[in-house]
């Protein structure tokens, strides 16, 4: 028994408690509740190595000693088996805690039956190894990162701890194997530590990689360019790569020749203090205009936004700035003038021409209201008021169609989002839409909890939005509308992206369909519904846009405006996706798009 003095295993039994402490210390500092967890787990287990080194000095009362050391072993089990369904992000089972408490009941009536230490006493065992080999047993069928061997070893480590933690206690009869069997466990105990410390790292460094990298996609995917500058090693940190297009200068030179990036950008006058932002820290935030020259003549625009950022003595250490491609807003700006004549001339123009309709339209209703009208001619008057209000739509129509819309124009601002939650709120939104027009909706989502988009929320509700209302106009009075949302897993995904890329890659696709019981589309107008102006023979409810409550029937006008398809399609493109058309089983049109997910 003393052939390895106290003071060696009390120090071991003090690891594992210095092991707890860290556990904790990190707890804290991450936030994360598995660690606290584990590190409360590690407190108990060194109480549980107290107590035998307490019952080897001092020979304790049997079944206090047996009693107490079953609580500690459970106690610390059940809390390790709650943080590892914490770190896997699972539900413990419903029935876990009171089970635990029905074996620590049982335990604590050792001293006082007999009969009930024999009966429970070995189920209480197999009940408290059973929570660790399950822990361990979770290791190895939930897959959370890139393999890592570190938790095969762990698995194996809880396993063995699991198949351990009681043994102590039978081997009190043979004191030669006491002492050895007190330091395995405490071995077993520390080693399994230091793995899920290992692991604990490893999730955080992966974690974070992968944050910088949807961060980078998000960048990456947005239509402004943005970069990083360190004062202190005087180079750049980061850089958008389509920088490029407005400054001449692309980001591989940037960040091995830093003071390039004015070489062929310069500014107006009352920009000019934007030249110097790198050779010397800036004291606030500012803007400018730059101008982009190349052969002789500008190129493009941009509008620079830059800001100071300190470290923690409040020194400024380095700026973040932002550039945004405004050479459409400029030529505007230049053309401004000359198309104002064009503009002005147009006005009067349609003008003109509305008042004409409005005219009547008045004077045929005070007519009808002063009851000037004969009762015969009533129906004539409102037929005339009719049509003089059709009239009066195509103009307005005709003035729509007139502006010249580009989605390069669109501005876009892409953010992470949860599929099942955004789409979810969309497919409520189309529900409620087409059942104030007047048609049945028959909503299907099947849509991964875990699946993660970067999109641009209010131009996807664009899409979503032309497409019900599309969909409304050509379809009957009473007819369905069938709106569905489906994720899908893409293995070719995989080799859509950059090789040694693993953070980026996208999951699979999230297919949203809506589909009508129109007349559908001719198949010679499939090919060319989503370009731009185009008015396609599909008959339509001309009435289901202004008054869909009261649509009725069909006309055989066209659609007047190609624009929502094309915006549409544009929209989607920015979000690395795509859409298509095609004519149902009922006869109708089916419109879709297709974007990726990650996960």
């Amino acid at each position: 028994m003393y052939l390895i003095p106290s003071y060696s295993m009390l120090s071991a039994t003090a690891t594992t408690l210095v092991l707890s402490i860290i556990f904790l210390i990190l707890s804290h500092q991450s936030g994360k509740t598995y660690m606290r967890l584990w590190g409360i787990a590690w407190l108990i287990y060194s109480a549980m190595f107290l107590l035998d080194f307490v019952n080897l000095q001092m020979k304790v009362f049997a079944i206090y000693y047996i009693m107490l050391r079953q609580l500690t072993a459970m106690a610390g089990a059940y809390v390790f088996l709650l943080g590892t369904h914490h770190f896997f992000q699972r539900k413990p089972w419903r029935g876990l805690t009171w089970t635990t408490l029905l074996s620590a009941v049982l335990i604590l009536m050792y001293p006082f039956s007999n009969f009930l230490y024999t009966l429970t006493m070995i189920p209480n065992i197999i009940y408290c190894s059973g929570m660790l080999i399950i822990s361990g047993c979770m290791f190895i069928a939930y897959s959370w990162t890139q393999n890592l061997p570190e938790k095969i070893l762990a698995s194996f480590f809880i396993i063995v701890w699991g198949i351990f933690i009681n043994h102590f206690g039978f081997t009190l009869k043979h004191m030669v194997l006491a002492v050895p069997t007190y330091f395995i466990g405490l071995f077993t105990v520390n080693v399994l530590i230091l793995f899920l410390i290992i692991i604990y790292f490893k999730k955080t460094r992966f974690l974070d990689t992968r944050q910088a990298s949807r961060f980078r996609l998000l960048v990456e995917n947005s239509s402004d360019s943005m970069f990083l500058y360190d004062y202190k090693k005087q180079e750049f940190e980061y850089v958008s790569p389509g920088i490029s297009d407005l400054i001449g200068i692309t980001d591989k030179q940037l960040y091995e020749m830093p003071d390039r990036f004015f070489d062929y950008v310069n500014t107006v006058k009352k920009s000019k203090d934007v030249v110097g932002i790198f050779s010397r820290p800036i004291a606030r935030p500012g803007k400018g205009i730059l101008c982009l020259y190349k052969n002789g003549s500008i190129e493009k625009w941009s509008e620079i936004h830059y800001l100071p950022i300190r470290d923690n003595t409040g020194t400024v250490s380095a700026i973040e700035g932002i550039l945004r491609d405004i050479t459409e807003r400029k030529n505007m700006e230049e053309n401004l003038r000359a198309a104002e004549k064009a503009k002005k001339e147009f006005l009067e123009d349609i003008s003109h021409e509305i008042k004409t309709p409005v005219t009547l339209i008045q004077g045929y209703a005070e007519s009808l209201l002063d009851k000037v009208v004969p009762v015969e001619s009533t129906d004539t008057y409102l037929k005339m008021i009719n049509a003089k209000a059709m009239m009066l739509t195509t103009l307005v129509d005709d003035l729509a169609q007139s502006s010249n819309f580009t989605s390069q124009s669109l501005e876009y601002r892409f953010y992470e989002k949860s599929a099942k939650e955004t789409f979810e709120e969309l497919l409520n939104q189309c529900e409620f839409q087409i059942s104030q027009a007047g048609r049945k909706p028959i909503i299907e989502a099947a849509i991964a909890s875990d699946a993660v988009l970067i999109l641009d929320p209010y131009r996807i509700q664009q899409v979503v939005s032309n497409l019900i209302n599309n969909s409304i106009r050509h379809t009957p009075m009473g007819k369905e509308i069938e709106v569905s949302c489906r994720t899908y897993l893409n293995e070719e995904l995989l080799h859509s992206v950059p090789e040694n890329d693993d953070y980026t890659i996208p999951e699979g696709e999230l297919f949203f369909t809506v589909s009508d019981r129109g007349d559908g589309i001719p198949e010679k107008d499939l090919s060319s519904i989503f370009e731009r102006n185009f008015s396609g023979g599909r008959k339509i409810d001309p009435g289901a846009s202004r008054h869909p409550e009261k649509s009725q029937g069909l006309s055989s006008a066209p659609s007047r405006s190609g624009l929502g398809l094309f915006i549409s399609k544009e929209i989607i493109k920015q979000h690395s996706g795509r859409m298509r058309a095609k004519n149902n089983q009922y006869g109708g049109a089916e419109i879709s798009f297709v974007i990726p997910y990650y996960i």
